[in-house]
């Protein structure tokens, strides 16, 4: 059999040619083999642009005509083609295309190669391509725009040849553009399935593999696809055929080299592929398979609109569940903080103000705790400081000996009843929770995309460019540099305990900002601008507990563990 690779390659190029001036008309040459389709109008849920390519038949690309590449195509007028978003780009790899594999006496062609015959319906498109053996396959994909996809059915005719048997199929599914971006823990591209009862198995991209999901019962399958940063691209069965005839789900990535005109790093995109057992129905009959196919975003707000709301949840679990380390309602806490993120947006309509309210209201609960903890250690300091000179004496006197002076430590605090409070760390430990919710919570976020804050901060998902830099890092994001002089302002004013062990931790307590702060440099300025905004809570929760309690005696601020 003659490999396809000539028509593929050709398919390859004169889509690229497309792409990069999609307003221009198509050549002779490229009309036979491409149809670009409207679905929708600009800036309307469910909209589309779509390039079918004839040859294999599928999708070659799709852009989403409520959505706009970048900040700048969305504030340039009057817009053009390449304004709208890009989001399935698949080259020469059609998505939704059929790729024969196990039916080489019942359907000998090579279903990615041949050409398809093509017929255009008001709200869709259908190809059908004959065996020669008296079978037919055809594929429709209607538009339903009220559920931001298609649907697409895949039938299998009988139209003289003997029943029995099965065929065996692979469905592409679509190839996400995932443009570089910084989210601190790599790529976030994953393939996804769930079951109905919510049970999910995903897999992070594997360079070069394909790998098989596995943890999923495909006859009670809920979706399966797969993920960008905020977007998906998801199959999911809308009648008992289709639940049937599934009988695998595998995984593989792309693109095999870096993507100049998605800007899409190689390997990085995982990809779905269904495996399928048609059966051969009778003379005259038709097995049928109706699907759906969801082309949009990760939004609990956008899942609310479609008919089934609660089907594509699953999706946002895995993303919420904390990319650095699992602690105990880690992903309840996500949700939490999403949901009022929604709240105060919804109150504001600014989602960098309803960042800085959520910073406010999380700290404002824990002041009277932090108030408490605080009044604490300054008790506890203010003993210390009186017994320094018996310390000191101690000290001496186990000089050499760690072993025998911690052990004298602890008799001499039980015996003056200085125990330090247990509490003393805990605001820190409840506020740890709240910073991994959000942090887990802001890198996938999709209703941050694109929206501004104030002043340069046009975007909160990217770092907040003030300026372009003509060396490394390529540019000037304040908020990270900002964060670090407070933090360092708040640490270096306080003295440094007396204990050798404290005073080390402290001096460690002084670096950590500035490697926090580098590791978050180039992070999402929704994250940063929580970050600073919580520094800022932090000085004038101080000033106000200075002027409550009164100055700290140096003496002892030197004896306290924690800053006072």
């Amino acid at each position: 059999m003659p490999k396809p690779y000539p028509a593929f390659l050709l398919c390859a190029v004169l889509c690229c040619l497309t792409l990069v001036a999609p307003a221009q008309s198509d050549s002779d040459a490229a009309a036979d083999l491409f149809v670009t389709r409207t679905f929708g109008v600009q800036g309307e849920p469910g909209s589309f642009r779509v390039r079918f390519c004839k040859k294999g038949g599928g999708i070659q690309w799709l852009q989403l005509m409520d959505h706009w590449r970048s900040t700048e195509a969305a504030a340039r007028t009057p817009h053009e083609d390449g304004d709208y978003m890009l989001l399935v780009w698949n080259g020469s790899d059609h998505a939704l295309r059929m790729l024969g594999r196990e039916a080489q006496t019942m359907f000998p062609q090579d279903l990615g190669s041949a050409e398809w015959q093509y017929t255009e319906l008001d709200d869709g498109v259908e190809w059908a391509l004959e065996s020669g053996t008296g079978l037919r396959l055809r594929r429709t994909l209607r538009w339903e725009p009220s559920e931001r996809g298609f649907l697409l059915e895949i039938a299998l005719d009988n139209v003289d040849h003997e029943s029995g048997g099965q065929i065996a199929f692979d469905l592409t599914g679509a190839a996400l553009v995932n443009p570089t971006h910084t989210t601190l823990v790599g790529n976030s591209s994953i393939a996804i399935a769930a079951q109905n009862d919510g049970t999910t198995a995903s897999l992070i991209p594997a360079p070069g593999k394909v790998q098989i999901i596995e943890g999923i019962d495909l006859r009670s399958l809920s979706f399966a696809g797969n993920t960008s940063r905020f977007f998906g691209a998801f199959l999911y069965p809308r009648d008992e055929t289709a639940s049937q005839v599934i009988a695998v789900l595998r995984a593989d990535t792309g693109p095999p080299q870096n993507d100049e005109l998605s800007k899409t790093l190689a390997n990085t995109v995982m990809r779905m592929r269904y495996g399928m057992l048609f059966s051969v129905p009778e003379k005259g009959g038709s097995t049928v398979a109706t699907f759906g196919c969801y082309f949009g975003p990760k939004s609990y707000r956008v899942f609310e609109t479609l008919s089934d709301p609660a089907r594509f949840e699953p999706v946002l679990d895995v993303d919420l569940s904390s990319p650095c380390c699992e602690i105990p309602g880690g992903r309840a806490m996500a949700k939490l903080l999403l949901q009022l993120l929604g709240w105060f947006y919804d109150v504001v309509g600014n989602w960098g103000v309803a960042i800085i309210m959520l910073t406010f209201l999380v700290r404002g609960l824990l002041a009277p705790l932090n108030f408490k903890m605080q009044k604490a250690m300054r008790t506890y300091g203010a003993k210390m400081a009186k017994l320094k000179p018996k310390l000191d004496a101690l000290k001496q006197q186990h000089e050499g000996d760690p072993k025998a002076y911690q052990q004298a430590m602890v008799a001499f605090q039980r015996e003056h009843k200085v125990m330090p409070p247990l509490g003393g760390c805990l605001p820190i430990l409840l506020t740890m929770p709240v910073y991994i919710g959000l942090f887990t919570a802001l890198r996938t976020a999709y209703d941050l995309r694109q929206q501004p804050f104030a002043l340069w901060i046009d975007d909160l998902s990217l770092s907040d460019s003030l300026m372009a830099l003509p060396f490394w890092p390529g540019t000037f994001n304040l908020l990270p540099l900002l964060w670090i002089g407070l933090f360092l302002y708040m640490t270096l004013r306080q003295p440094l305990p007396t204990d050798p062990q404290q005073r080390s931790m402290q001096r460690m307590m002084r670096i950590m900002p500035v490697v926090m702060g580098l590791m978050l440099y180039g992070y999402a300025s929704a994250l940063l601008l929580y970050m600073v905004a919580s520094m800022i809570w932090s000085l004038g929760e101080s000033a106000v507990v200075k002027k409550i309690l009164g100055p700290v005696d140096p003496n002892v601020a030197s004896m306290t563990p924690t800053p006072v």
